[in-house]
């Protein structure tokens, strides 16, 4: 089990609440960022002066540069090191105070954080991501302990079945380091304070009046909401909590989970149906130990064909297909065995009933009959019972659509804003279906940036993130440069690599469109590298695809160093 670091006492301001200033609580309420990430934010402050007077420049207090990574699968992840790497290289980095990544991006960040010498040497650290990636290295049966493990779980939802497939799968690498333990190098200042960005579901969807509290962040110290702030310990995020007290300690999520809850892209539903069937398949028929233990159950032979027919029956019932086929293969397979007796019963039921009911009366006899199909005895008698679990627990989650389970930390919690409090579990997902990148993390008052380099590796429209980001600070009175939307939709086919907003009380934007007519040199190219380069694509980039998509990556920031220094110096405080 990882170390556990104990909150501190609650930090609060006049804002607060009364009665929420007790140092009995575990949850930490405050406004704007804590007192550890200013230490860090101070400390990380004299590194980026000497790395000014490095390049040239004199001052007494460099500007807060934020850098904003999007989203965008494996092309994200692949991008995000360019990036970074060429910022390093040309001497920028080190100007850098936060780096916020949403989606792909994260999946880049976590492997840099996981080493403690990961950012000391980003050439290595880009050779060892070409490595990997050439590399067969996902292996069906490491996914599979993962995955019965984390079954045992009763927080477990389809995020974990994609952290060890899908996300896996593409990385070819599974953490199980943890972002709490990135403290030590974040407090020092040697690195960029990061900011993991995710979206609270519920609040999502509860109405554009609530997207401002529906930003979830994690950083090495504090997890939460930055609106309306309310944060606990990172170190147990996920853990048990009622009334703003731990009741049950469980064990830190690690960053294969963390990139999995930041980088589930649930936008097209039907992708993703058919990529965890596809999963789901290798997990259930890829001749692994479990599945070879099932089979040596007395009912293991049944079990494993009941379980492949009721993933089929909920994966056909979600993509509108027609279930009586395998409503009927499962009459056949289970007719005549005891243990299944109420689940056959409830079958024939549905057989007969099938075409005359409406469709969420078939979801809740769907949902029944997963109910009825694993009992306590078969859990009992199991060699595999934790195989059971997942695979059980999995096609559940599915019919349900289930995804970022978390306990809520502030269930049952005094706080003004009931849709915070009042669920045991909040659900987490990809940020990536609203804005796609973290500008609301680092935007005013709640971060001082004064510069954001926002790298944008989003699929379509270049521009999307930004005017997405005016309208979101329109909405929530935040102060943000005007957009014209007009002009960039005219050049959204073939963009420049560098787009700079500015505006009164608002911090400068530099928008890198990753695809440009100056890295890709035409239209065309840049339609063929979207292709190339698509959000969904499953099959392995070669190394001639990988080193492409890094080399244009790293041209966009190449190319505009001396501009993003430029902006720098502008904002820099003078020394005298």
């Amino acid at each position: 089990m990882a170390d556990m670091a104990i909150p501190q006492q609650v930090a609060c301001s006049s804002k607060s609440h009364p009665g929420k200033c007790d140092e009995s609580s575990d949850i930490r309420v405050h406004f704007g960022i804590s007192e550890e990430e200013k230490a860090a934010v101070k400390n990380r402050g004299e590194h980026v002066l000497k790395a000014l007077k490095n390049l040239g420049l004199d001052v007494k207090k460099g500007p807060v540069v934020s850098v904003l990574v999007s989203g965008g699968g494996l092309r994200a992840a692949i991008a995000c090191q360019g990036v970074l790497s060429e910022l390093s290289h040309v001497g920028l980095l080190d100007t850098v105070t936060y780096l916020a990544g949403v989606s792909g991006s994260t999946w880049c960040m976590s492997s840099l954080y996981t080493e403690n010498d990961g950012w000391k040497d980003l050439g290595k650290m880009e050779n060892e991501l070409r490595r990997r990636l050439q590399e067969d290295s996902w292996m069906v049966s490491v996914s599979l302990d993962g995955l019965c493990v984390a079954a045992e779980r009763d927080d477990y939802s389809l995020t974990d079945f994609w952290s060890y497939s899908a996300v896996y799968y593409l990385t070819k690498e599974l953490l199980g380091g943890h972002l709490s333990h990135a403290r030590e190098q974040s407090e020092m200042g040697t690195v960029p304070y990061p900011i993991f960005a995710s979206i609270n579901h519920d609040l999502k969807s509860s109405g554009k009046e609530k997207n401002l509290n529906a930003w979830f962040e994690f950083t090495p110290d504090w997890a939460g909401y930055s609106t309306p702030g309310a944060y606990v310990s990172t170190a147990l995020c996920g853990s048990k909590f009622e009334g703003g007290k731990l009741v049950q300690q469980e064990p830190e999520r690690d960053f294969s989970y963390l990139r999995a809850v930041c980088g589930s892209p649930l936008a097209d539903i039907n992708v993703i149906l058919k990529t965890i069937w596809d999963f789901f398949k290798k997990f259930i028929h890829g001749s692994s130990t479990q599945e070879e233990m099932l089979l040596t159950d007395p009912e293991g032979i049944t079990l494993k064909n009941l379980m492949g027919h009721l993933f089929n029956l909920v994966y056909t019932f979600l993509t509108d297909g027609d279930c009586l086929p395998t409503l009927k293969n499962l009459q056949v397979i289970l007719t005549g065995d005891k243990y299944f007796s109420e689940a056959m019963t409830l079958i024939n039921q549905m057989i007969e009933q099938w075409g005359q009911i409406s469709r969420d009366q078939q979801k809740q006899l769907i949902q029944d009959l997963l109910a009825k199909s694993l009992n306590q005895d078969l859990l009992k008698q199991s060699s595999v019972p934790s195989f059971l679990k997942f695979l059980w627990k999995t096609t559940n989650c599915l019919l349900r659509w289930t995804w970022g389970t978390m306990h809520n930390f502030l269930y049952k919690y005094d706080t003004e804003d009931k849709l915070l409090t009042e669920k045991k579990n909040m659900y987490l997902m990809d940020a990536g279906s609203t804005i796609n990148s973290a500008y609301p993390l680092v935007l005013p008052p709640i971060r001082s940036t004064d510069i954001i380099l926002s790298f944008d590796f989003s699929a379509g429209d270049p521009f999307k993130t930004i005017k997405a980001t005016e309208k979101y600070c329109k909405a929530c009175n935040i102060p943000f440069p005007l957009v014209d939307d007009a002009k960039l939709d005219q050049e959204a086919k073939a963009p420049s690599d560098l787009y700079i907003f500015e505006g009164e009380n608002a911090p400068v934007v530099m928008h890198f469109p990753l695809f440009n007519k100056v890295n890709c040199g035409s239209k065309d190219v840049i339609e063929q590298r979207h292709e190339t380069y698509a959000t969904f694509r499953l099959t392995n980039y070669s190394d001639d695809e990988v080193c492409q998509l890094l080399e244009d990556s790293k041209a966009n920031v190449r190319n505009n160093k001396d501009c993003i220094f430029m902006k720098i110096s502008e904002l820099a405080k003078p020394a005298s």
